[in-house]
């Protein structure tokens, strides 16, 4: 692809991206996605604040943000049923929708048990009856169930998790390389 038609794709999904926002919604101040999620073109983990975040403010480098950071959006604005407590900086975690319905909350590992506290955890232990519910803080992964967590410790950028059936038909979470997800 060539670098017109790469901008224009680009300018393309991100008009997409954010003619999804719920009306009335913005990021205001907060920016915690610019240190819970991670960021590939800079080597950025997920859990340390990007060099170009201006807290409380935005990006810093906003007309040259990298593609991923142009079409990004948490759920919060995204998803009208979640009210006021689930915008990030106010719940301390930034809830992402990823392939199939699996959703992930990036917690701020300032506030590692964020995700536990009311309506957080009842809310996250009733959805994982339907789709897959990951809890990252930094590198720290927990996979929650309907019936219990299972906490996987730290996961590699190369890795990547894997819940099937066990001989006893619970579900079990695994690490895996990301090669073999």
């Amino acid at each position: 692809m060539s670098a017109p038609d790469s901008n224009s794709a680009l300018a393309e999904a991100a008009a997409l991206a954010e003619s999804r926002v719920v009306g009335g919604r913005s990021c205001g101040a907060c920016t915690l996605c610019c240190k819970v999620v991670a960021v590939a073109e800079f080597e950025k983990p997920p859990g340390v604040w990007c060099p170009h975040c201006i807290r409380g403010k935005g990006c810093g480098i906003y007309a040259k943000r990298p593609s991923d950071c142009r079409i990004f959006y948490c759920e919060w604005m995204l998803e009208k049923g979640l009210g006021p407590e689930w915008k990030p900086e106010r719940a301390k975690f930034a809830l992402v929708m990823g392939e199939g319905g699996h959703l992930t909350a990036f917690v701020d590992p300032g506030y590692p048990a964020a995700w536990r506290g009311a309506p957080y955890y009842a809310a996250f232990r009733k959805l994982a009856a339907e789709r897959v519910i990951t809890i990252r803080i930094g590198t720290k992964v927990i996979v929650v169930l309907p019936d219990r967590e299972i906490d996987l410790g730290h996961v590699g950028p190369d890795e990547s998790v894997r819940l099937e059936p066990g001989p006893d038909g619970r579900i079990v979470a695994h690490k895996v390389p990301r090669a073999e997800a």
